[in-house]
């Protein structure tokens, strides 16, 4: 069990004081951290196939090949942005995920305040998968020169960017804090 010492300061209208206070937090495990990652990807594969099974009904009932065609769009769509949504509120009000919530941990910045929207979101979140997409499909277009064999090669540099972060998760002396912990001054922890 490793904890982590987060101070935070509160000032008073009455006196203007600044006041330390500090708390002393046990992070998540790397298991636990996996795990809610395990979990968030199982609950979006699971929207995507009921999804397509609802609008795939949907479209033999109209027996249109536009509807068909509307309702291959919206099979995807619709449970993406509901996924998406859904992370983002539940992300920025209490700093958890689905899986997170399940498995009783959470994200709170290193003075111990909610990150919100901009810490838990943008910047863990967006952020380092818009930066690896474009990286990757720069260097792809460098090395392969046809945007539609860049875009079929594997992203090797998103893959060592997770890889780095799954080795950090291990390390006690940096109280487990993943590259995304630290671009968004963030921590995980038990609650």
């Amino acid at each position: 069990m490793t904890d982590f010492h987060s101070s935070s300061s509160n000032s008073s209208l009455a006196d203007n004081y600044e006041i330390e206070v500090e708390v002393e937090v046990e992070l998540a495990s790397p298991w636990s951290r996996i795990a809610a990652v395990i979990i968030n990807v199982l609950i979006f594969h699971l929207g995507m196939i009921l999804g397509t099974l609802f609008f795939g009904l949907l479209v033999k009932m109209l027996h249109s090949a536009l509807a068909g065609k509307i309702c291959i769009i919206l099979a995807t769509l619709v449970p993406l942005l509901m996924y998406f949504i859904g992370q983002c509120f539940m992300m920025s009000t209490r700093g958890q995920s689905f899986g997170k919530k399940l498995l009783g941990i959470k994200v709170i910045g290193i003075d111990g305040s909610n990150p919100g929207f901009i810490g838990t979101v943008l910047l863990r979140e967006i952020f380092p998968f818009i930066v690896l997409i474009i990286i990757d499909l720069l260097l792809n277009l460098i090395f392969y020169q046809n945007i539609y064999t860049a875009l079929k090669k594997p992203n090797f540099i998103s893959l060592f960017f997770y890889a780095t972060c799954l080795f950090m998760l291990f390390r006690t002396t940096t109280y487990r804090r993943t590259l995304e912990d630290y671009l968004a001054k963030t921590i995980v922890i038990k609650i």
